[in-house]
């Protein structure tokens, strides 16, 4: 298993979605979670991606993120730049 996965386990680090791009953005828009522009769906293989050139433990809080100011660590960080298209 997989580094990602692990940290995946924890309940509430996940979701499950259908495997479509239009579901995933219409959950997405339907939780708030964005602002209706298109995401990129945050895959475990597309973050891990992103992750790989990262030398911190990707669970690490690395500092606060606002507008909520909830702790952002590197994990989140990856997800965040995966849905933004980079």
């Amino acid at each position: 298993m997989s580094a990602l996965l692990q940290l995946l386990e924890a309940p509430g680090a996940a979701i499950e979605s259908d495997d479509d791009f239009d579901a995933v953005n219409a959950l997405f828009r339907d939780k708030g979670w964005s602002d209706g522009l298109p995401i990129v769906p945050p895959t475990v293989e597309r973050v891990e991606r992103m992750l790989a050139y990262c030398d911190r433990p990707w669970d690490e809080p690395v500092g606060r993120m606002a507008p909520r100011y909830g702790e952002a660590t590197p994990l989140r960080l990856a997800a965040n730049a995966v849905m933004a298209g980079c």
